[in-house]
């Protein structure tokens, strides 16, 4: 039988995240690497690793029903949600690029387990009327500030390029971009017509907006007081960073109108007995899919 195992991992907050990651991703270990707002797992025949603690582990049949019940959005803070799909992707099509041909079997199992995510999502239809978590960010901000003004994203991972193309789609308003590597900032802002620059720049590049949408990975705080003082008032923050992005200093600003993740996620819970039915019947898909797969991988 293949030997496989999942660990939700927590990462020590004096370790630089995207370091570890990127060591993970390009270590002779054969990994997929989930790496998003909410959760850092990894997959694959692992062995300890020194400076990473591990919260959780699963072996076999559990870290291949594990990976399936997260890209199908069972672990997710909002049942269903659609972003994670894509993060799982993502995460596989790097495991595809940097290892997959030498480890052929593990391909295998991560292909089986998005394809059993993808079954249990369409049979289940635990998606349906679901709106991403950026997409609901994005609309709500837009809802938010005046038409055509200014807005920032501070962020480039998936949510925050998935709620640029949903500002870019659904507003008519200005859009920069801000994350910890310029190159990624400048990019993102390009594909939609506004101009980007690295967090060194913040309080510049903040100058004039009326909204923010923050959106990354950082174990603390990246948007201070001094950040905002040439912004609009009132200034709106939608804030999906976990831990929060914002500092407690701007969130008690009397000129800030201030909505976390917490307050984002509420408005998704419409029809909440109903999603929660669909979500035992991916459940029950899921886990009868892993079972077959347990017994034919023996």
């Amino acid at each position: 039988m293949i030997s496989l195992t999942a660990w939700t991992i927590k990462i020590p907050p004096s370790l630089e995240r995207q370091r570890i990651v990127d060591d993970l991703c390009k270590s002779d270990r054969r990994l997929l690497v989930l790496d998003t707002c909410q959760r850092l797992e990894i997959f694959g025949d692992l062995e300890p690793i020194q400076g990473v603690q591990v919260d959780e582990q699963y072996r076999d049949g559990a870290a291949f029903e594990r990976l399936a019940r997260i890209a199908a959005g069972l672990e997710s803070r909002i049942l269903g949600e659609l972003e994670v799909l894509g993060q799982v992707r993502d995460a596989y099509k790097r495991f595809r690029r940097e290892a997959a041909a030498h480890d052929l079997s593990l391909d295998r199992y991560f292909q089986a387990a998005l394809a059993l995510a993808r079954k249990a999502r369409r049979e289940s239809g635990i998606d349906q009327e679901i709106i991403s978590l950026s997409g609901l960010a994005g609309r709500e901000l837009l809802r938010r500030v005046s038409p055509g003004a200014p807005v920032a994203v501070i962020g480039s991972g998936s949510i925050a390029a998935s709620a640029i193309r949903h500002l870019w789609k659904r507003g008519s308003c200005p859009i920069r971009v801000s994350s910890r590597c310029p190159d990624n900032a400048m990019s993102l802002a390009a594909s939609v017509g506004g101009f980007g620059a690295g967090l060194d720049e913040l309080a510049p590049l903040l100058e004039d907006v009326e909204g923010i949408l923050c959106a990354t990975a950082a174990p603390h705080p990246v948007l201070y007081a001094h950040h905002i003082e040439a912004a609009r008032r009132p200034l709106h923050i939608i804030d999906l960073g976990v831990p929060a992005d914002c500092a407690r200093e701007v969130i008690a600003m009397d000129h800030v109108d201030y909505l976390p993740l917490e307050g984002v996620e509420a408005k998704a819970q419409g029809n909440l007995a109903e999603r929660a039915r669909r979500a035992e019947i991916a459940a029950r898909i899921i886990r009868e899919g892993a079972e077959a797969w347990a017994a034919q991988a023996r």
